[in-house]
C-alpha cells in the first residue's frame, strides 16, 4: 500500500520543518559561542608581545595562503609567496585586507608592514602561528585602525598548507584555502583609536576569496584542505590554466 500524495506532502513538509529548526538552533549555538582569543601570556614564549604592548584588535582572517612552483637546489618544490584574505572583527564586519609582505590594509586608509620575528608550529595539518613586527605603519595624520599597530599574532590557523607532494610544473601557482586569528598589538602609552566609520559590509557566511589571482602562470586551487586522503593529499584539485 503506497501513501497517498497528500500524506507525501505531509511528510515532506514535516522533515523541512525539522531541517529548518534544527538550522536555527546551529544559528543560534554559533552566536553563543563566541570565542575569547587567547591571553598573551597562554602562548608559546617566542611569540608573546612585550609587557608595554596592549591588545587593540582581535580580527578573523579568510582568504588564501599563496605557493609557487619554483627550482631550488635542482628540484621542484612550493614556496609560499605569502597569504591574501579578508580581515572581519567581532561585528562580522569586513575592516580590512592582508596581503603579501605581510602587509595588514584597514579600510580606512592605515596600514602596517611587518617582519615575521617567531614561528611556531602549533597543528601539522594548519600554517604555524606567527610573532609578526611591525616595521612601518602609517595613515592619513597617523591616524586610523592600524596606525598604531606594534605587533600581530597569527594564532588558531586553519588550513592553508600544500601538499606534500612536490610539484611538476616550475612557475606553477597554487592557493590553498586558510583562516586564522590576529591579536594586533600597540604600545600602552598611544590612545586607542575608535573603529572607523568606513567599515566594509557585514560577512555572512566567512569564506576563502578567491578574487585575487596570480596573473602569470597555471592556478592550481586546493579545493578542500580539511579532507584528506591517507597519503595527507586534499581529494581533488581544480586546475586553471590562463
Amino acid at each position: 500500500m503506497h501513501p497517498s500524495p497528500a500524506a507525501m506532502d505531509g511528510l515532506v513538509r514535516s522533515l523541512c520543518s525539522v531541517a529548518a529548526a534544527a538550522a536555527l538552533v546551529g544559528s543560534l549555538a554559533a552566536c553563543a559561542t563566541r570565542e575569547v582569543p587567547p591571553a598573551n601570556s597562554t602562548l608559546p614564549e617566542s611569540l608573546r608581545t612585550p609587557p608595554q604592548e596592549v591588545l587593540q584588535d582581535a580580527l578573523t582572517a579568510v582568504g588564501e595562503s599563496i605557493y609557487s612552483c619554483r627550482r631550488t637546489d635542482g628540484q621542484l618544490s612550493w614556496v609560499k609567496k605569502g597569504t591574501e584574505a579578508t580581515l572581519i572583527d567581532e561585528g562580522r564586519r569586513t575592516v580590512g585586507t592582508i596581503v603579501p609582505g605581510p602587509r595588514f590594509m584597514a579600510y580606512d586608509g592605515s596600514f602596517v608592514m611587518g617582519h615575521i620575528a617567531a614561528e611556531e608550529i602549533v597543528a601539522t595539518d594548519a600554517l604555524p602561528w606567527q610573532l609578526i613586527i611591525a616595521r612601518r605603519k602609517g595613515g592619513e595624520e597617523h591616524k586610523g585602525r592600524f596606525a598604531q599597530v606594534t605587533s600581530v599574532q597569527q594564532v588558531r590557523t586553519s588550513g592553508g598548507l600544500p601538499p606534500q607532494t612536490r610539484c611538476t610544473q616550475q612557475g606553477m601557482s597554487m592557493l590553498v584555502p586558510y583562516s586564522a586569528t590576529y591579536l594586533l598589538y600597540r604600545t600602552a602609552n598611544t590612545m586607542p583609536l575608535a573603529a572607523p566609520k568606513t567599515e566594509g559590509t557585514v560577512a555572512p557566511a566567512p569564506a576563502a576569496s578567491s578574487s585575487s589571482r596570480p596573473s602569470s602562470g597555471a592556478v592550481l586551487t586546493v579545493a578542500s584542505v580539511s579532507e584528506s586522503s591517507a597519503g595527507g593529499l586534499p581529494f581533488f584539485f581544480n586546475v586553471m590554466r590562463p
